[in-house]
């Protein structure tokens, strides 16, 4: 794993409050989990889609960061979450591989699965490098 998405990462205080954790980073890919928590939750015990969204944002930051120059700086330019099961207890992990890397631009996308590998979100992010 690269140092600059682990060092970026864990000074994040924003994933570090929803219990995010960085598994691996490297190649243009990303590997991040979510330990379930009922504080993260809507009023019918699902984990609330913001998280879900905000796990699919991190893991293709992650994804990208592997890539880029430990100079340059990437910002969240288009976010889409397509939402395919409730996740109501356990662990979800988060794949993220970047699909197009441009000079201003890139591209990744996400799938989110539960402790049983089912797929319960399918993620792509646009970014800006900058």
């Amino acid at each position: 794993m690269t140092d600059l998405p682990a060092k970026l990462f864990n000074t994040c205080p924003y994933v570090n409050y929803l219990g995010i954790d960085l598994i691996e980073a490297q190649g243009g890919c990303a590997l991040l989990s979510l330990t379930f928590d009922q504080r993260l939750t809507h009023p019918y015990g699902q984990l609330h889609g913001g998280v879900t969204a905000s796990l699919v944002d991190a893991s293709v930051a992650c994804a990208l960061l592997t890539l880029v120059k430990p100079e340059d700086k990437v910002g969240t330019i288009e976010l889409k979450v397509n939402f395919l099961a409730p996740v109501t207890g356990g662990k979800i992990t988060a794949e993220a591989r970047v699909i197009h890397q441009g000079k201003k631009t890139a591209v990744g996308e996400v799938d989110v699965r539960n402790e049983e590998g089912m797929l319960v979100a399918k993620g792509m992010a646009t970014y800006t490098i900058y």
